[in-house]
């Protein structure tokens, strides 16, 4: 399985428009194969957020990323970060 965590900021003038946009589209996310969980959290700074996502695999992530969810979610955020997405992935197993 595939853990995927991704950090962004976002200036707070912006920061409720980036939760809106991601929460919008957060429920179609979690719908598509071989999702098994995307959870959104805000920093304790109040300035950004984390993304979990677990896939099946990186077939299945590499589907999300084609997805057009995927590419409105970037058109969205991308102006409204204060800097570039902090991406990492790891490959785990249930416990």
């Amino acid at each position: 399985m595939k853990l995927i965590t991704v950090e962004a900021q976002f200036a707070a003038s912006d920061f409720d428009a980036a939760i809106e946009l991601i929460s919008t589209h957060a429920a179609k996310v979690q719908s598509m194969p071989g999702c098994n969980r995307y959870a959104l959290y805000r920093k304790p700074t109040g300035d950004g957020v984390a993304i979990i996502q677990c896939w099946d695999g990186m077939e299945t992530f590499d589907a999300y990323r084609e997805s057009e969810t995927f590419a409105a979610l970037g058109v969205g955020l991308r102006p409204l970060m204060s800097k570039p997405p902090v991406t990492m992935v790891a490959e785990v197993d249930t416990v």
